[in-house]
């Protein structure tokens, strides 16, 4: 399991949305790179800045823009350089398992959700509107290790601290901080960001490994499986045969699989697929489970990394 921790922090070869010479210019790179120049923006003129940071009062007004600015303002200093290391490196791989698509909608919801929820609420309370807090992307990325948690729920650090138990740290360090500086709209807002992060997250087809609250999307068409079946279309390849159900011989010496492609077959209605895993499902999981023990988790495409989930959530239901 902790080749599955150090994945976390490798540079992962993700689609991009352009290229720049030889290089795919990413969802995570975008916000990488504004969130350094929102540094440039401090220098030159703070005011400027401030028009990037979450302001209830100001969304109000008509400053609608705040609304998903807020995680690229980060005032310069050598824990916010930190942060957007951390943010790069590891949203690669956060990416990687969502998909181009779907990560820039997760980024979105996290960024709009808890800022529409702290503008809405701030006409009920006013005490909810703040305006000292420059949250950047360290919400961003506390969001993505809880999501990354409840996908692999027995990931360890150092084979050691689970990786939940470290998102959990982290919260409550965050907490205590908003906590001490009696900023309650602040505290409301991170609470209100991990669970968008870890509902949206499960909507979108990670965060599999805790029963979470969510809306089913049923967004597999614009994953690995579909892919899988647009390239199929037209030379699909039929089921490797079960050698321990050969068919029977007739009296004629030849035999025949019976199935849909037989014009004079009579039509076969399988039972409807049910949640419980079988035998080959787990030999399956096993193999995947193998590659990623001796190479890393790299050494899985994409689709195996769709099917690993499949495989893991089914076998969960049995």
């Amino acid at each position: 399991m902790s080749q599955y921790f150090s994945a976390m922090f490798r540079r992962r070869p993700n689609d991009g949305w352009f290229r720049v010479a030889h290089y795919d210019v990413t969802t995570v790179d975008i916000i990488t790179a504004l969130a350094v120049a929102s540094m440039f923006v401090w220098a030159a003129s703070q005011e400027a800045f401030d028009k990037l940071i979450f302001e209830a009062a100001a969304v109000r007004s008509g400053e609608v823009w705040r609304l998903v600015t807020w995680p690229i303002a980060e005032v310069p200093g050598i824990f916010a350089l930190i942060s957007i290391a951390f943010f790069w490196s590891f949203g690669q791989q956060l990416e990687a398992l969502f998909g181009r698509g779907k990560f820039l909608a997760w980024v979105l919801s996290i960024a709009i959700i808890p800022s529409l929820s702290l503008t809405v609420l701030g006409l009920v309370n006013e005490k909810f509107d703040f305006t000292s807090v420059s949250f950047g992307l360290g919400p961003l990325f506390l969001a993505g290790i809880w999501v990354y948690a409840a996908t692999y729920p027995n990931v360890r650090w150092f084979d050691v601290v689970p990786i939940w138990a470290l998102a959990a740290g982290f919260t409550v360090l965050q907490l205590l901080q908003y906590t001490g500086t009696r900023a309650s709209g602040a505290i409301l807002f991170l609470l209100i960001t991990v669970a968008a992060a870890l509902s949206v997250g499960r909507s979108l087809g990670l965060a599999t490994g805790w029963p979470i609250p969510h809306v089913p999307l049923h967004l597999d068409s614009s994953g690995g499986r579909s892919r899988r079946s647009s390239r199929s279309v037209g030379r699909a390849k039929p089921p490797k045969p079960d050698k321990s159900k050969r068919p029977k011989r007739g009296s004629g010496g030849s035999s025949v699989v019976e199935g849909p492609w037989r014009n004079d077959a009579k039509p076969a209605f399988p039972p409807p697929p049910s949640s419980g895993a079988s035998p080959a499902d787990q030999v399956e999981l096993d193999h995947l489970l193998d590659k990623i023990s001796d190479r890393g988790m790299d050494a899985l495409s994409g689709d195996e990394k769709q099917r690993l989930n499949e495989l893991s959530k089914r076998l969960r239901n049995r």
